[in-house]
């Protein structure tokens, strides 16, 4: 067996400058958006598209009570055959809100990741939510922290790919219109139009 060595200690070097020095500060997203408790899953769905975003921060009194991502809206309502007019966010959302400080670094976060099986972190200071991480934030770093999160890769590949390829109705994850048949593509569950724009074809 021959290895390249120079390569392996680019790695090395890599992965323990993000190990000592990274925050999740600098990699976090700072657009947050949230919605009120009472509101339905339909109106989630829509504020998470015309956002771009895939989760969204459930507030009543003011306070944060619950996180909804995609997954949540796919596998509460969507599976069960559940009209998203018909469900509060109450209903779908996860909570309580798993959250780390900005000064956490990116490993840690990863680490978090894992061990609480989920692939969005809240950012908090003190009460205040100030960003989110994503696995893919992480992932997208440095090619040598995939060595060392497997158990993220697989975690990000499992909530992709775990959906049925078709369903007869549910909510398109790029357009976020409510249809009567989706496509399981690359991931995400689109509406025909969406997936002809993807240059997907049965």
């Amino acid at each position: 067996m021959v290895l390249n060595v120079n390569n392996d200690m680019e790695t090395d070097v890599s992965i323990m400058e993000i190990q000592n020095e990274m925050l999740v500060k600098e990699i976090m997203s700072k657009n947050i958006f949230d919605i009120d408790v009472t509101a339905s899953v339909l109106d989630v769905a829509e504020k998470m598209a015309k956002s771009d975003t895939g989760s969204i921060i459930v507030i009543e009194d003011g306070d944060n009570v619950g996180i909804i991502t995609e997954h949540d809206i796919i596998t509460k309502t969507v599976v069960k055959n559940i009209l998203p007019s018909k469900m509060s966010a109450r209903e779908v959302m996860s909570s309580p809100i798993i959250a780390i400080k900005p000064s956490t670094n990116i490993i840690e976060a990863a680490e978090m990741m894992v061990r609480s099986n989920i692939r969005r972190l809240a950012v908090m200071e003190g009460d205040t939510i100030v960003g989110m991480v994503t696995d893919r934030d992480i992932l997208a770093i440095a090619p040598g922290l995939n060595t060392i999160l497997e158990g993220l890769i697989q975690l990000h590949h499992e909530n992709n790919y775990c959906q049925e390829p078709e369903l007869e109705r549910g909510i398109c994850q790029r357009c976020g219109a409510f249809v009567d048949n989706l496509t399981d593509v690359n991931g995400l569950m689109l509406c025909e139009d969406c997936k002809e724009e993807e240059g997907y074809y049965d």
